[in-house]
């Protein structure tokens, strides 16, 4: 049995056409058969059941087909470890994040480059639910949120920093305002805040389910580095993460207490997937750019 061959039965079980396949993998069709009918030899079975106009999985296929996408998955985590042992002179690492965490990845994105200037990053910035489909189909080796893991225990998820949800505006506008806000205090402000669906507007909705409150809200926007720019120039007031100010002047962030308003950041993996040593070399930066900041009161 050979990968080659392997790969070929799941293309055209996947497609359900040889001539489509043989266009996905760039190689005959002749080939493809030939290949596909010594694996059924060898397996004393018929994979796939073919006609002039369909072809498909027979009993045997059906049962084969996911051991035969799993060996190939571990054929392929078995030539991503080779790379990574090569001082990482070479390989890709996707990240994904949601809106709100893109900020924070400045600093670690920089550093990183400078360290490994011949992996190739990519950042994808969606949303949480995109970002868990995103892992489920193999797009993403590493995942930055907000909060709660991505929801799915296919996904594993790791505490990266500690972080609430807070009242924020340019310095001087919180007048009033102890060093936690009340969910009355909310009230108090005209609101721009980040769009539903984001992560701290989620935090927020959490805060106010069931509350007897009605907000001044004045405007929505899915981008928090537009949304803070706005608050930096007026007297609105949003609700983020106070993570989200850490490298900007002139802004202050008031914690809302409440037990619904917590933001912690966090990672995650595919569970049970091959950790890039270039994906663990990015947390490290993360956790080492978060607690120097820390560090230095910023």
């Amino acid at each position: 049995m050979e990968l080659r061959q392997l790969k070929y039965f799941v293309e055209v079980a996947r497609l359900k056409s040889y001539s489509l396949a043989s266009k996905s993998l760039f190689i005959t069709q002749s080939t493809i058969s030939q290949q596909i009918r010594k694996l059924e030899e060898e397996l004393g079975v018929e994979l796939l059941t073919r006609d002039t106009r369909h072809v498909g999985l027979s009993d045997y296929g059906e049962q084969f087909y996911p051991c035969a996408v799993q060996l190939l998955e571990y054929a392929q985590a078995g030539t991503d470890r080779i790379r990574d042992v090569k001082n990482l002179h070479v390989g890709t690492l996707s990240v994904g994040c949601t809106y709100a965490f893109g900020p924070l990845l400045k600093q670690t994105v920089l550093d990183f480059y400078r360290q490994f200037p011949h992996i190739r990053l990519s950042i994808i910035i969606t949303s949480k639910e995109m970002l868990r489909q995103k892992m489920l189909d193999h797009e993403l080796d590493l995942a930055l949120t907000y909060k709660s893991p991505i929801g799915d225990d296919r996904i594993e998820s790791h505490l990266l920093f500690q972080s609430r949800l807070c009242l924020i505006a340019r310095k001087g506008v919180l007048k009033g305002v102890g060093k936690e806000a009340s969910v009355q205090d909310l009230t108090r402000f005209p609101l721009a805040l980040p769009s539903k669906g984001l992560q701290a507007r989620d935090t927020l909705e959490s805060i106010l389910y069931a509350q007897n409150v009605s907000l001044d809200i004045r405007l929505e926007i899915n981008s928090v580095r537009s949304l803070l720019d706005l608050i930096a120039n007026s007297s609105l007031v949003t609700m983020l993460s106070e993570e989200s100010i850490r490298d900007i002047q002139g802004l202050e962030a008031i914690p809302i207490a409440h037990r619904d308003g917590r933001m912690d950041g966090c990672y995650h993996y595919l569970m049970g997937s091959y950790h890039k040593t270039s994906a663990q070399k990015f947390v490290e930066l993360l956790q080492q750019n978060n607690s120097s900041k820390r560090k230095a009161g910023l």
